[in-house]
């Protein structure tokens, strides 16, 4: 599944570096698939060189195709990563022929990365998180920074633990133009870009993202070692930074716990586990799959069974769904985005992202939104 980067290929362009310059700064292409993840990489590349994107801005992961540009992108690259196959199905077969040269790195095999299985129907039971293949795999501290000896063992005290974008979005005209049936034959088989019945939306666990970014700076150091104390502090820093924001969302998230909410799409389990902070539900499992009347049925009886506060639509969708869901209840509408889709693309997406989550929560379901 992974191809490795011959690093012995690089020797005979490394004279055509001129002197002062990083040695494989001008030579090493890294590309990334969604926007959260670019973030990330980004961080972990500070100083040494930019990270390239696929899917910006509102394009979604699911049946994504390469324009020619990107096709020449992936041709070139020395390392791919991206989240796994689970999110972006369509793009298994373009990475793995056209980068045939590089570094793939699936980021949902990384180690450290803790798994949700796909949760089922339309409503969620509390703690219904069942756990898939956690990668409870320790990590390398230079990499990760001061994680309190692991970085991974998710106390649920401190909100230190646990879970979950997702790679997604365009309005649905768009989406329909690419013939999602097959992948998404039926509401009730999550076989959405899924294969194993996991939640790919890996990153909205920030320990997760600590542990992304700890496998990009190991896989950087092999390939240029030159540089390889600079991918390791700033991964380290990273950490560092993330580990503090995840005690101000869980400050933030403390006064509407208990709160319900209902998503427009499963895409946020991973987040709400981690902070122990759980939808009643979700509207579609997909956003390329319209929620059936049966479904949006079942969802407003939750919504009245359940006095839920909040409905929370995303920015690269219509909001028809959530409306209807809506009526009848005096529930309000809040706006969640698990891809940053609106954020300016750098390392400072990945923090803002999660802070937007815990801030749109927060403004609605205390009723300042």
């Amino acid at each position: 599944m992974t191809s490795r980067f011959s690093v012995p290929a690089l020797a005979g362009s490394l004279c055509l570096v001129s002197a002062g310059t990083p040695a494989l700064a001008d030579a090493l292409t890294v590309v990334t698939t969604i926007k959260p993840i670019h973030s990330i990489a980004a961080a972990v590349m500070k100083g040494v060189g930019e990270p390239h994107i696929l899917i910006d801005g509102a394009a979604s992961p699911h049946g994504f195709a390469l324009k020619p540009s990107q096709a020449t992108l992936l041709q070139g690259a020395d390392v791919v990563f991206w989240v796994g196959p689970e999110l972006s199905l369509s793009l298994e077969k373009p990475i793995h022929s056209m980068a045939s040269k590089a570094e793939v790195i699936a980021l949902m095999d990384a180690d450290g990365i803790e798994q949700l299985d796909i949760r089922e129907g339309a409503n969620f039971d509390a703690h219904d998180h069942g756990h898939a293949d956690e990668h409870g795999h320790e990590h390398d501290e230079d990499a990760h920074g001061d994680d309190d000896g692991d970085g991974h063992e998710h106390e649920h005290e401190d909100h230190a633990d646990e879970h979950d974008d997702h790679e997604e979005h365009a309005d649905h005209a768009d989406h329909e133009e690419h013939d999602h049936e097959e992948e998404h034959a039926s509401e009730d088989h999550h076989d959405h870009d899924h294969g194993e019945e996991k939640d790919a939306h890996i990153w909205l666990n920030p320990q997760n993202g600590i542990a992304i970014a700890g496998a990009m700076a190991e896989t950087l150091a092999k390939i240029d070692p030159e540089n390889a104390g600079t991918y390791q502090a700033n991964a380290a820093a990273f950490a560092k930074r993330i580990q503090d924001q995840e005690k101000q969302i869980a400050a933030e998230l403390e006064p509407v716990s208990g709160k319900k909410f209902v998503v427009f799409h499963d895409a946020y389990h991973h987040f709400e586990h981690h902070f122990d902070f759980e939808a009643s539900g979700a509207i579609t499992v997909s956003p390329e799959t319209l929620a059936s009347a049966d479904r949006i049925a079942e969802i407003q009886h939750r919504i009245e069974e359940l006095d839920v506060t909040c409905v929370f639509q995303e920015p690269q969708f219509e909001a028809k769904l959530v409306d209807v869901a809506l009526e009848g209840s005096g529930a309000r509408k809040g706006t969640l985005d698990p891809l940053g889709t609106q954020l300016e693309n750098g390392p400072d997406l990945y923090p803002q992202l999660l802070e937007n989550l815990a801030r749109s929560l927060s403004d609605c379901l205390s009723g300042q939104s």
